[in-house]
């Protein structure tokens, strides 16, 4: 009777962890960050306030968006704290990166954005309004979205698809550019 018992309890373990493997490409395993090759569940955005980045992410006319309406093969998804002092510092090479991808993102491929976590509209407008984020910023009032990431501290970097596949994620200070350009060029491939 007690090698049955472990027979069927070394089973009920085996079909546990093989279930757990095909969820590993499909959604976030609970208290995890996000990470390469799974997915992310689906977020309910606030489209962007501030000029022009409603219209540069292709949701304008919209009071809410999700990463599958965003028109483009991959997306950088910076995950930001509007008083961080780490984005902050991030902020420079990030501009820098957007700068760099003007004509991917003017020709669709490639879309740029912050998710301000906790910020509101008024605080993402301002914060564009100074001129120091020089790509779109979405609020993320009362982190509805950064809960849905697992609450990353900030400053967290992802390149998504649309479809939410993860590709690529940093926690921290990202100012390798060249890396992440690189490996943004061979998620366009």
């Amino acid at each position: 009777m007690r090698k049955m018992l472990q027979a069927a309890l070394c089973c009920a373990l085996l079909l546990s962890f093989l279930a757990g493997q095909a969820l590993a490409g499909q959604a976030l395993p609970s208290g995890s960050l996000p990470a390469p090759g799974q997915t992310l569940p689906t977020l309910s955005l606030k489209v962007p306030v501030f000029g022009q980045d409603a219209g540069e992410l292709g949701v304008a006319g919209k009071k809410t968006f999700r990463l599958q309406d965003v028109k483009a093969k991959v997306i950088v998804l910076e995950v930001i704290g509007v008083y961080c002092s780490e984005c902050a510092k991030q902020v420079r090479s990030f501009n820098t990166l957007y700068a760099r991808l003007a004509r991917r993102i003017q020709s669709g491929e490639v879309r740029m954005f912050g998710l301000a976590a906790g910020g509101t509209d008024l605080e993402v407008e301002s914060l564009r309004k100074t001129g120091i984020y020089k790509y779109p910023l979405v609020a993320d009032e009362n982190y509805k979205n950064h809960k849905l990431l697992h609450e990353p501290k900030t400053p967290f970097t992802m390149l998504v698809t649309p479809g939410g596949k993860v590709l690529y994620v940093h926690l921290g200070i990202d100012d390798d550019i060249e890396d992440l350009l690189a490996r943004i060029k061979e998620a366009l491939k």
